[in-house]
Formats: structure tokens, C-alpha cells, sequence
């Protein structure tokens, strides 16, 4: 079975996508819509779609079987909620808006509907990560170690901490959902944030320049995460779990694992496209209606936007959040 595929969005992420989507041989881009007319008509002429003028009517259930959602998570809207009415299936990007009540709203609509339904939690389907996930099953963690360190994205719009939620919601949630992936549930989060020197260089910026996450999860296990999006001399992603008789690190953003215990010490490097993997794995259970292919459904995304939104609200508030 084709799939036919329309996108509402074509900036940077949506770019990442349409290149993979070129090399899944059941996909097939029909149509696009951008606010940005000029973006709008490059993306659909790389790959012979048409562009329509406006979402609503993009959304159109006789024309698409599903819709690539890469607008930024300010500008969301009904999109979901309107696709899922009408028997679309979704992929929808990261992070998933920043209203807990809100989509957890869509997604009880989205579940309801039936449509098969994705978030774009890539790195889950890394071969390594998961393989961290199933060496960890059964064994007791008692502390997990993240971070993730770097520059910020280009656009206004992602420095205002109303339209992006920080670099912790915006970024740094794969940090977050990979510990939910791979170690289990948040129970408690503490967190401080700071902006000190992001207005040097973005005197408009209202985002967090660095954070310091403490947490507990449901096992018990205690952890920490650190970020910063004013790095430009040290960049890294990694997530370390730790155990009386085991230590896995996943680096360079989980496409390294190393696992050392008593009888093993392993390093491996991922050779799997995330990006084509997980959208291979979209595309296909569309074609086959089997939602349980998608390693991270709109509601799993919630749940790990639930954690970062936990975070904001801690340092506004000054105090532990219980999820």
C-alpha cells in the first residue's frame, strides 16, 4: 500500500523527514502547507507534491492517509484534534505543545479516533538504546546522569520561553524521554534554571540559558540532568545509569553505548539512520494499521513532555513537582 503523506510545516525538522521519506519506497509526499509560501513551494517541488493554502485544507481524508505535524509547538492549534476527526493518521514532532491540559486533550481525541498515531521521539529507535533497555529490564538502578550541551536554535521564536519552553522542553527532552525509555518513570522534579548570559548575544531572549534538573523516579532511583544552550566550545549528549553491578553510558546522543559489568565491558556505535528508521516504521503501520510498530506514541510523548513542563513549573514556583 502507498501511503499518501501531506505535511503542515517545512522548516528544519520536516526537512530531515521529507529527505527520509524520499527513501521509503511505500511513501509518498502528495501535499504541503507552510505559512511561508516561498519554504511551502521549495519543499513540494523536491518531491512533486502540491502546495494547498491552508491546513484545513491540506487535512483532506480523500486526498492523504497521514500528516507529517512540524510546526512549532506555539503554533499547533486544532491540527490534531482535526485530523484525528477525520480519520488521519499522525506523525507529530516534538515536544507536543506547552499546555499539559491541552494535549492531554488531543490526546484522549487522537486515542479515541483510532488513527495511527506517532511522536518524533527519534532516538528511541536506535539499536543501541533499545539494547540499553532490555539489558536494564530487571536490574536495579539507583541513579541516572544526563546531560546535554550546546548552541541554541536561530529563531526568535524558540529564544521566547512562551512560544518554546526553554532548551529543556525544546531539546533536551530526548535526554528526558530516553531515561523514561530505557530506566522507567519521573516520580518528583526539582529544578533550577538561570539566565546569565544569553542576553550578550540575544538581548530578547527570555529562555534559560542553563538548567540543573534533580529527580526521583518510580523505582526509587534518584538522578540529575544539566543543560545548556550557550555552548560553543563543548557540545554533548548522554545519559548514564548506574547500579551496584552494572554501568550503561549512552553517548553522543545514544548512538554509542557502552555497557561494563562482571562479566561483559562493550562499546558499540549505532549505524541506523533514527530519522529513516522511525519514519520507515510510521509509514508502515499506517500501510498495515498496526499502531504497536511505533516505539512512541502521541500519548508516550506527553508523558515526556509532562516531566519537562514539570521542571518550568518547579523553578517558577520554587518547589518539588510530583507528576
Amino acid at each position: 500500500m502507498s501511503v499518501r503523506i501531506g505535511f503542515i510545516g517545512v522548516g528544519g525538522m520536516a526537512k530531515y523527514h521529507i529527505q527520509t521519506l524520499k527513501g521509503i519506497e511505500n511513501a509518498n509526499i502528495v501535499s504541503v502547507y507552510d505559512v511561508n509560501l516561498e519554504a511551502a513551494v521549495q519543499a513540494a517541488e523536491s518531491v512533486g507534491a502540491s502546495v494547498k493554502d491552508s491546513a484545513d485544507e491540506l487535512l483532506d481524508s480523500a486526498a492523504i492517509d497521514a500528516v507529517f505535524i512540524c510546526t512549532p509547538q506555539f503554533a499547533r492549534g486544532e491540527l490534531e484534534e482535526t485530523a484525528a476527526r477525520r480519520g488521519i493518521h499522525m506523525f507529530v514532532e516534538k515536544p507536543l505543545g506547552l499546555d499539559m491540559n491541552i494535549v492531554q486533550k488531543k490526546a484522549q481525541i487522537i486515542h479515541d479516533s483510532g488513527v495511527i498515531n506517532a511522536s518524533g521521539y527519534c532516538l528511541r529507535y536506535l539499536d543501541t538504546v533499545r539494547k540499553a533497555k532490555a539489558y536494564l529490564q530487571g536490574r536495579s538502578i539507583h541513579m541516572v546522569q544526563a546531560n546535554r550541551y550546546g548552541t541554541n536554535h536561530p529563531a526568535k521564536w524558540w529564544r521566547t520561553l512562551e512560544q518554546s519552553g526553554g532548551h529543556l522542553v525544546d531539546a533536551v527532552t530526548h535526554q528526558v524521554d530516553m531515561i523514561r525509555f530505557v530506566a522507567g518513570e519521573f516520580r518528583e522534579v526539582y529544578a533550577k534554571f538561570g539566565r546569565t548570559n544569553i542576553q550578550f548575544q540575544y538581548p530578547d531572549a527570555t529562555i534559560y540559558d542553563a538548567g540543573s534538573i534533580s529527580f526521583s523516579m518510580d523505582s526509587g532511583a534518584v538522578g540529575s540532568i544539566t543543560e545548556s544552550c550557550i555552548s560553543p566550545y563543548h557540545a554533548d549528549a548522554e545519559v548514564k545509569i548506574f547500579g551496584r553491578d552494572f554501568f550503561v553510558h549512552l553517548s553522543n546522543n545514544g548512538t554509542t553505548l557502552s555497557i561494563m559489568d562482571e562479566e561483559q565491558k562493550i562499546t558499540e556505535t549505532s549505524e541506523i539512520d533514527f530519522y529513516q528508521e522511525q519514519n520507515k516504521t510510521f509509514v508502515n503501520a499506517v500501510a498495515s494499521g498496526v499502531q504497536d510498530q511505533i516505539l512512541c506514541s502521541f500519548a508516550e510523548g506527553v508523558k515526556t513532555l509532562a516531566v519537562s513542563l514539570a521542571a518550568n513549573q518547579s523553578e517558577e514556583e520554587q518547589k518539588k513537582i510530583v507528576l
